[in-house]
Protein backbone atom coordinates (compact mmCIF):
# COMPACT_ATOMS: atom_id res chain seq x y z
CA UNK A 1 0.00 0.00 0.00
CA UNK A 2 1.41 3.39 -0.94
CA UNK A 3 1.31 6.30 1.43
CA UNK A 4 -0.76 8.91 -0.35
CA UNK A 5 -2.28 11.36 2.11
CA UNK A 6 0.56 11.68 4.58
CA UNK A 7 3.19 12.52 1.99
CA UNK A 8 1.05 13.81 -0.86
CA UNK A 9 1.87 17.51 -0.98
CA UNK A 10 3.57 17.16 2.37
CA UNK A 11 6.76 17.24 0.32
CA UNK A 12 5.59 19.87 -2.14
CA UNK A 13 7.46 22.56 -0.24
CA UNK A 14 10.73 20.67 -0.08
CA UNK A 15 13.67 22.64 -1.39
CA UNK A 16 15.81 21.39 -4.23
CA UNK A 17 18.59 20.31 -1.89
CA UNK A 18 16.30 17.85 -0.17
CA UNK A 19 15.56 16.12 -3.46
CA UNK A 20 19.11 14.90 -3.87
CA UNK A 21 19.55 11.13 -3.49
CA UNK A 22 20.17 10.15 0.11
CA UNK A 23 23.81 9.39 0.81
CA UNK A 24 23.90 6.43 3.16
CA UNK A 25 26.38 3.68 3.91
CA UNK A 26 26.20 -0.07 3.22
CA UNK A 27 23.81 -0.36 0.31
CA UNK A 28 23.84 -4.16 0.50
CA UNK A 29 21.40 -5.85 2.83
CA UNK A 30 23.44 -7.85 5.38
CA UNK A 31 20.52 -9.99 6.55
CA UNK A 32 17.40 -11.77 5.47
CA UNK A 33 14.74 -10.27 3.24
CA UNK A 34 11.58 -8.77 4.75
CA UNK A 35 8.63 -11.10 5.30
CA UNK A 36 4.95 -10.37 4.69
CA UNK A 37 2.72 -9.83 7.73
CA UNK A 38 -0.99 -10.67 7.41
CA UNK A 39 -1.90 -11.78 10.97
CA UNK A 40 -3.70 -14.80 9.60
CA UNK A 41 -5.37 -12.82 6.84
CA UNK A 42 -6.94 -10.02 8.90
CA UNK A 43 -4.50 -7.43 7.51
CA UNK A 44 -5.44 -6.33 4.01
CA UNK A 45 -2.54 -5.23 1.77
CA UNK A 46 -4.64 -2.71 -0.13
CA UNK A 47 -6.06 -0.83 2.86
CA UNK A 48 -4.10 -1.52 6.08
CA UNK A 49 -0.79 -0.12 7.26
CA UNK A 50 1.38 1.04 10.17
CA UNK A 51 1.11 -1.86 12.63
CA UNK A 52 1.82 -1.17 16.32
CA UNK A 53 1.98 -4.09 18.78
CA UNK A 54 1.29 -4.02 22.52
CA UNK A 55 4.20 -5.22 24.72
CA UNK A 56 2.77 -8.75 25.06
CA UNK A 57 2.21 -9.00 21.30
CA UNK A 58 -1.45 -9.95 21.70
CA UNK A 59 -3.00 -6.72 20.41
CA UNK A 60 -2.25 -4.71 17.28
CA UNK A 61 -3.39 -1.22 16.35
CA UNK A 62 -3.16 -0.13 12.71
CA UNK A 63 -4.55 2.22 10.05
CA UNK A 64 -7.33 1.23 7.69
CA UNK A 65 -8.20 3.37 4.68
CA UNK A 66 -11.81 3.78 3.56
CA UNK A 67 -11.67 5.81 0.37
CA UNK A 68 -10.44 9.23 1.48
CA UNK A 69 -10.93 8.43 5.17
CA UNK A 70 -8.67 6.66 7.68
CA UNK A 71 -9.55 4.93 10.94
CA UNK A 72 -7.36 3.35 13.60
CA UNK A 73 -8.32 -0.31 13.95
CA UNK A 74 -7.51 -2.91 16.59
CA UNK A 75 -7.31 -6.69 16.59
CA UNK A 76 -6.67 -9.12 19.45
CA UNK A 77 -5.08 -12.56 19.40
CA UNK A 78 -7.23 -15.15 21.14
CA UNK A 79 -6.60 -18.89 21.28
CA UNK A 80 -3.83 -18.51 18.72
CA UNK A 81 -5.96 -16.65 16.16
CA UNK A 82 -6.34 -12.98 15.34
CA UNK A 83 -9.89 -11.68 15.72
CA UNK A 84 -11.74 -9.64 13.13
CA UNK A 85 -10.47 -6.04 13.42
CA UNK A 86 -12.78 -3.32 14.69
CA UNK A 87 -12.34 0.41 15.03
CA UNK A 88 -10.51 1.49 18.16
CA UNK A 89 -12.85 3.06 20.69
CA UNK A 90 -11.22 6.46 20.30
CA UNK A 91 -11.27 6.47 16.47
CA UNK A 92 -13.79 6.43 13.65
CA UNK A 93 -15.19 9.94 13.24
CA UNK A 94 -12.10 11.89 12.22
CA UNK A 95 -9.14 11.24 9.93
CA UNK A 96 -6.97 9.29 12.38
CA UNK A 97 -3.69 7.57 11.53
CA UNK A 98 -0.21 6.50 12.68
CA UNK A 99 -0.86 4.86 16.07
CA UNK A 100 2.30 4.51 18.17
CA UNK A 101 2.36 2.60 21.45
CA UNK A 102 4.67 3.48 24.31
CA UNK A 103 7.08 0.62 25.12
CA UNK A 104 5.24 -0.11 28.38
CA UNK A 105 1.84 -0.08 26.66
CA UNK A 106 0.48 2.68 28.89
CA UNK A 107 -0.49 5.07 26.09
CA UNK A 108 -0.97 5.54 22.38
CA UNK A 109 0.00 8.66 20.45
CA UNK A 110 -1.63 9.14 17.06
CA UNK A 111 -2.15 11.76 14.38
CA UNK A 112 -5.58 13.26 13.67
CA UNK A 113 -7.38 16.13 11.99
CA UNK A 114 -10.00 16.22 14.79
CA UNK A 115 -10.90 19.66 16.17
CA UNK A 116 -8.84 20.89 19.10
CA UNK A 117 -11.95 22.40 20.73
CA UNK A 118 -15.30 20.64 21.06
CA UNK A 119 -17.64 21.66 18.27
CA UNK A 120 -14.81 23.02 16.14
CA UNK A 121 -13.91 22.21 12.56
CA UNK A 122 -11.40 19.57 11.43
CA UNK A 123 -7.81 20.74 11.17
CA UNK A 124 -6.71 21.60 7.63
CA UNK A 125 -3.56 22.79 5.93
CA UNK A 126 -3.15 24.76 2.74
CA UNK A 127 -0.44 23.96 0.21
CA UNK A 128 -0.11 25.94 -3.02
CA UNK A 129 -3.67 27.19 -2.65
CA UNK A 130 -5.17 23.74 -2.11
CA UNK A 131 -6.64 22.45 1.16
CA UNK A 132 -5.75 19.07 2.64
CA UNK A 133 -6.26 17.18 5.89
CA UNK A 134 -4.26 18.68 8.71
CA UNK A 135 -2.74 16.56 11.46
CA UNK A 136 -1.90 17.15 15.11
CA UNK A 137 -0.73 14.66 17.72
CA UNK A 138 -3.10 13.25 20.32
CA UNK A 139 -2.55 10.92 23.26
CA UNK A 140 -4.86 8.34 24.79
CA UNK A 141 -3.98 6.58 28.06
CA UNK A 142 -4.63 3.03 29.09
CA UNK A 143 -7.41 2.80 31.69
CA UNK A 144 -7.89 -0.66 33.12
CA UNK A 145 -8.79 -3.00 30.28
CA UNK A 146 -9.70 -0.12 27.96
CA UNK A 147 -8.59 3.30 26.84
CA UNK A 148 -9.45 6.82 27.95
CA UNK A 149 -10.40 9.86 25.91
CA UNK A 150 -7.88 11.33 23.46
CA UNK A 151 -6.05 14.40 24.73
CA UNK A 152 -4.52 17.01 22.42
CA UNK A 153 -0.79 17.28 23.11
CA UNK A 154 -0.95 21.06 23.15
CA UNK A 155 0.47 23.92 21.16
CA UNK A 156 4.06 23.40 22.28
CA UNK A 157 4.22 20.10 20.40
CA UNK A 158 1.56 20.88 17.79
CA UNK A 159 3.19 24.07 16.58
CA UNK A 160 2.36 23.41 12.90
CA UNK A 161 -0.79 22.08 11.17
CA UNK A 162 0.86 18.86 9.96
CA UNK A 163 2.60 16.46 12.36
CA UNK A 164 2.59 12.73 11.64
CA UNK A 165 4.46 9.46 12.25
CA UNK A 166 4.93 9.55 16.03
CA UNK A 167 7.25 7.15 17.85
CA UNK A 168 7.76 6.93 21.62
CA UNK A 169 10.90 6.02 23.60
CA UNK A 170 10.74 4.41 27.04
CA UNK A 171 11.62 7.70 28.76
CA UNK A 172 8.60 9.34 27.13
CA UNK A 173 10.52 11.26 24.47
CA UNK A 174 8.28 11.72 21.45
CA UNK A 175 9.62 11.60 17.90
CA UNK A 176 7.58 12.70 14.86
CA UNK A 177 7.89 14.51 11.54
CA UNK A 178 6.84 17.98 10.48
CA UNK A 179 7.98 20.68 8.08
CA UNK A 180 11.21 22.38 9.09
CA UNK A 181 12.32 25.94 8.49
CA UNK A 182 13.63 24.90 5.06
CA UNK A 183 10.19 23.67 3.99
CA UNK A 184 11.26 20.01 3.98
CA UNK A 185 9.96 17.26 6.22
CA UNK A 186 12.29 16.41 9.10
CA UNK A 187 12.26 14.35 12.28
CA UNK A 188 11.71 16.30 15.49
CA UNK A 189 11.66 15.18 19.10
CA UNK A 190 10.01 16.53 22.22
CA UNK A 191 11.31 15.41 25.61
CA UNK A 192 8.94 14.70 28.49
CA UNK A 193 9.84 16.52 31.72
CA UNK A 194 7.62 16.82 34.77
CA UNK A 195 4.70 15.40 32.85
CA UNK A 196 4.95 18.08 30.14
CA UNK A 197 6.42 17.99 26.68
CA UNK A 198 9.24 20.44 25.99
CA UNK A 199 9.50 22.49 22.77
CA UNK A 200 10.41 20.21 19.86
CA UNK A 201 13.94 20.20 18.47
CA UNK A 202 15.01 18.87 15.11
CA UNK A 203 16.87 15.56 15.19
CA UNK A 204 20.06 15.97 13.21
CA UNK A 205 20.95 12.78 11.35
CA UNK A 206 23.14 12.64 8.26
CA UNK A 207 23.21 15.50 5.77
CA UNK A 208 21.14 18.36 7.26
CA UNK A 209 20.01 19.36 3.76
CA UNK A 210 18.34 15.98 3.21
CA UNK A 211 14.81 15.33 4.45
CA UNK A 212 14.09 12.66 7.07
CA UNK A 213 10.84 10.78 7.66
CA UNK A 214 8.87 8.24 9.69
CA UNK A 215 11.04 7.64 12.78
CA UNK A 216 10.97 4.30 14.59
CA UNK A 217 12.93 4.84 17.79
CA UNK A 218 14.34 1.96 19.84
CA UNK A 219 12.78 1.80 23.31
CA UNK A 220 16.07 2.82 24.93
CA UNK A 221 16.88 5.36 22.20
CA UNK A 222 20.02 3.46 21.12
CA UNK A 223 19.02 3.38 17.46
CA UNK A 224 16.46 4.83 15.09
CA UNK A 225 15.09 3.53 11.78
CA UNK A 226 13.79 6.20 9.43
CA UNK A 227 13.27 7.30 5.85
CA UNK A 228 16.26 9.25 4.54
CA UNK A 229 16.25 11.66 1.64
CA UNK A 230 14.31 11.95 -1.57
CA UNK A 231 15.29 9.78 -4.51
CA UNK A 232 14.49 9.65 -8.19
CA UNK A 233 12.21 6.66 -7.43
CA UNK A 234 9.86 9.02 -5.60
CA UNK A 235 10.44 8.04 -1.98
CA UNK A 236 13.18 7.89 0.62
CA UNK A 237 15.51 5.04 1.57
CA UNK A 238 14.82 3.25 4.84
CA UNK A 239 17.97 3.55 6.96
CA UNK A 240 19.22 2.99 10.50
CA UNK A 241 21.39 5.23 12.68
CA UNK A 242 22.90 4.62 16.11
CA UNK A 243 23.14 6.97 19.05
CA UNK A 244 26.81 7.62 19.77
CA UNK A 245 27.43 9.92 22.71
CA UNK A 246 25.63 13.17 21.97
CA UNK A 247 25.10 12.58 18.25
CA UNK A 248 23.73 10.11 15.72
CA UNK A 249 25.92 7.99 13.48
CA UNK A 250 25.80 8.31 9.72
CA UNK A 251 22.70 6.60 8.28
CA UNK A 252 23.15 2.99 7.18
CA UNK A 253 20.95 2.01 4.26
CA UNK A 254 18.85 -1.13 4.84
CA UNK A 255 19.41 -2.33 1.30
CA UNK A 256 17.48 -2.91 -1.89
CA UNK A 257 15.51 -5.89 -0.57
CA UNK A 258 13.82 -3.42 1.79
CA UNK A 259 13.93 -0.23 -0.20
CA UNK A 260 12.77 -1.82 -3.42
CA UNK A 261 9.22 -2.11 -2.04
CA UNK A 262 8.60 1.54 -1.11
CA UNK A 263 8.88 1.25 2.70
CA UNK A 264 7.33 3.69 5.17
CA UNK A 265 5.51 3.72 8.51
CA UNK A 266 8.06 1.76 10.55
CA UNK A 267 7.71 0.55 14.14
CA UNK A 268 10.18 -1.34 16.33
CA UNK A 269 8.37 -4.37 17.73
CA UNK A 270 8.32 -5.15 21.47
CA UNK A 271 11.29 -7.54 21.16
CA UNK A 272 13.48 -4.52 20.38
CA UNK A 273 15.09 -6.01 17.28
CA UNK A 274 12.30 -6.60 14.76
CA UNK A 275 10.93 -3.89 12.49
CA UNK A 276 7.51 -3.70 10.91
CA UNK A 277 6.86 -1.38 7.99
CA UNK A 278 4.41 -0.84 5.15
CA UNK A 279 5.37 -1.34 1.52
CA UNK A 280 3.77 -1.14 -1.90
CA UNK A 281 1.95 -4.46 -1.51
CA UNK A 282 1.35 -4.87 2.21
CA UNK A 283 2.95 -4.90 5.63
CA UNK A 284 6.33 -6.50 6.29
CA UNK A 285 8.62 -7.44 9.16
CA UNK A 286 12.41 -7.42 9.17
CA UNK A 287 14.98 -8.63 11.68
CA UNK A 288 17.39 -5.83 12.58
CA UNK A 289 19.88 -8.22 14.17
CA UNK A 290 22.33 -8.09 11.24
CA UNK A 291 22.69 -4.34 11.78
CA UNK A 292 22.56 -4.41 15.58
CA UNK A 293 25.26 -7.04 15.96
CA UNK A 294 27.96 -4.52 15.08
CA UNK A 295 26.76 -2.09 17.74
CA UNK A 296 27.15 -3.60 21.23
CA UNK A 297 24.94 -1.12 23.10
CA UNK A 298 22.03 -1.55 20.70
CA UNK A 299 22.50 -5.34 20.64
CA UNK A 300 22.53 -5.61 24.42
CA UNK A 301 19.44 -3.41 24.74
CA UNK A 302 17.47 -5.56 22.29
CA UNK A 303 18.68 -8.79 23.92
CA UNK A 304 17.39 -7.66 27.31
CA UNK A 305 13.81 -7.36 26.08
Amino acid sequence: MKRFVTIACGLCLVGAAAFRPAIALSLQTPGRAPQKVTLGGVIHPDSDDTLAFTPDGSTVFFDRSHGKHKTIMVTHKRDGRWAKPRSAGFSGTWYDQDPALSPDGSCIVFSSDRPVAAGGKPLVRTVAGKTYHGANLWKVAREGSGWGRPVWLGGVVNATPFLVSPSIAADGTLYFIRHGDDGAMHIYRSRLAGGKYLPPARVMIGDPAVSTHDPAIAPDGSFIVFGYGKTTAGLWRLSIAFHEGDRWSEPVDLGDAVNGIGPWGSHVMPDGHTLTFTGDSGVYRLSLQPWLQNHPEARQASASR
